[in-house]
């Protein structure tokens, strides 16, 4: 029921959003074109304009910072930084929202993405990426929970390409080691340092039960995994 749920807001939101998407026929983003003012002379209250969204939803739910940060995960984790996980399926293709792991993507999360674009429109509109969009939202709502601060370069590109089969060799999942999960992260150039970091984030918010039944009933006992440390 709750994967049901879900599924209609995101086809709702998707269908409102993505028009206002500013894609390009490559979703690669070289370092060297990102800027921190990149904004200046186009649209030069972005981050202001964005705050006030991203403010505004937090004082509705507290559960929009850890909605916002997985789905910017599971975006970047794929194909890099360029909101692909926004586009929706359509006759001749299932994008990567429709793998099972994407169903559970939380609608809050999705619905300040949507809330910061729009008003951006307003004020600038055809200027701002989704994929710039997403990251400063996702920045100002771990800033604003107790996370650290950090100046967003900007000029990331929206990809045309969005597809299921990219999703799950690229994402972590429960079930990974370690060494799996260090092999991952080191195949997309991130230390063991990044690991750390982007594992603990997902400390705040909640989980599913299905993520960690395995391990705390395991093998279909009620024995904690002999696996995992003790302390």
């Amino acid at each position: 029921m709750a994967n049901t749920f879900n599924h209609i807001i995101h086809h709702f939101i998707f269908s409102s959003l993505i028009p206002l998407c500013v894609f390009h026929e490559s979703s690669s983003t070289s370092l060297s074109s990102l800027s921190y003012d990149y904004y200046n002379q186009t649209c030069p209250n972005i981050e202001k304009i964005i705050y006030d969204v991203v403010f505004q939803k937090l004082s509705e739910t507290r559960n929009v910072a850890v909605g916002a940060l997985r789905i910017f995960f599971h975006d970047c984790f794929v194909e890099g930084c360029d909101a692909s996980v926004l586009i929706a399926s359509n006759a001749t293709n299932q994008a990567e929202r429709e793998v099972e792991i994407n169903l559970s993507l939380p609608g809050d999360g999705y619905d300040v993405f949507f809330r910061a674009k729009r008003a951006l429109e307003l004020h600038c509109p055809g200027v701002v990426s989704c994929a710039d969009v997403m990251a400063i939202v996702t920045r100002d709502l771990t800033n604003l929970v107790g996370g650290p601060y950090w100046q967003v370069q900007k000029g990331r590109k929206d990809g045309l390409i969005s597809n299921r089969a990219r999703v799950w060799r690229n994402l972590p999942r429960p079930t990974h080691t370690v060494t799996l999960m260090i092999h991952l992260f080191e195949s997309k150039g991130l230390t063991k340092r990044d690991l750390v970091a982007l594992a603990g984030a997902h400390s705040i918010g909640f989980t599913h039960c299905t993520a960690i039944m395995g391990r705390i009933y395991y093998n279909g006992t009620y024995d904690i995994d002999p696996t995992m440390n003790a302390t």
